[in-house]
Order: structure tokens, then sequence, then C-alpha cells
């Protein structure tokens, strides 16, 4: 198996501020005029936009929300557990990853307002995915969390809030 610093060079990825590398592969030249979007757009967003997102086990990617939906494809490497707080404030797990029969998903659509974070299922490895947002991804609607707002809003989910955040 190829090492991650191998896909972390041969991919170009840099550090992403949520956690793991990225590198943006796709950006659509198709806009989408702000009327067209849903409330809270602050401006026109390109159709949809795409990335490479390495993570590394010990890592994480921290819970954070998009304002658009977010599509996870499998790549390569281990399995990925994502951790999702819809906006009803209801906590739900999946495992991005090739095998099906063990009920991992090789796709996972993380709706627009989700808190959501992730994390490599295997130790001493990594997982290489695909990340593709539409509207596109821009970082007006990307929103990090502090702890404590977190904890104040969702008190139920403590222990994924220290866990992730």
């Amino acid at each position: 198996m190829k090492s991650a610093e191998y896909w972390i060079q041969e991919l170009n990825l840099e550090p992403h501020s949520e956690g793991g590398f990225f590198k943006e592969t796709y950006r659509s030249s198709l806009d989408v005029e702000i009327k067209e979007l849903p409330h809270g757009f602050k401006g026109s967003r390109r159709l949809s936009t795409s990335i490479y997102y390495l993570l590394r086990s010990g890592e994480i990617s921290k819970l954070h929300r998009l304002r658009s939906d977010e599509l996870w494809y499998y790549h390569y490497g281990s399995a990925v557990k994502l951790i999702f707080i819809d906006p009803e404030g209801k906590k739900k797990k999946i495992i991005l990853g090739s095998r099906v029969e063990k009920a991992e998903h090789l796709q996972v659509l993380i709706p627009a307002g989700t808190i959501f974070a992730a994390e490599v299922v295997d130790k001493k490895s990594y997982s290489l995915v695909g990340c593709m947002v539409s509207p596109g991804f821009e970082y007006d609607d990307f929103e990090m969390y502090d702890k404590e707002d977190l904890i104040q809003a969702f008190p139920k989910h403590i222990d994924i809030i220290e866990k992730y955040c």
C-alpha cells in the first residue's frame, strides 16, 4: 500500500484548517446566481467544486458545517468514520469505505447545515477520499466551532464534541 506521504506529495495536497490535507481538483465554470440559492448565501456560487482529501490515523477532521450539500467518495486506504449532528440535533455515524458487505458506503451525502467530523478507522493508516460540494465551496460557507458553543447547543452530545473539537 502506498503511504500517506506518497499521496500528499504526488497530489500536491496542502494542510486543511479542519485537519488533514486537501487539493481542489475541480471548480465548475457555471455560476448559480444568488437569487437561485437558498437563504444565507452572500453571493453567487459555482455549480459545484471538488477536492481530494487525505486524513491520517490519529488526525481528525474537526466538527464543522457547510451551507451546501457535500458528497464524500471513498478512493483508497482505510475506511473513514463520519460523525454527524443534524440540524434537529440527532447524532449519526456512517462508515465510508470499500467493504460494502460490512455496511460501508462508497459514497456518503452530508446534507447542507449538518455538523460533522471524521476520523480514520484503521490504526497506522490513512484514507484518501474525494469531496464534491454543491453549490460550490467558498470559505464564507464554512463554519468551524468553538467547543463551548457546541456543548451549550448540544449538551447530550458532549462525548463527540469533546473528541472532535
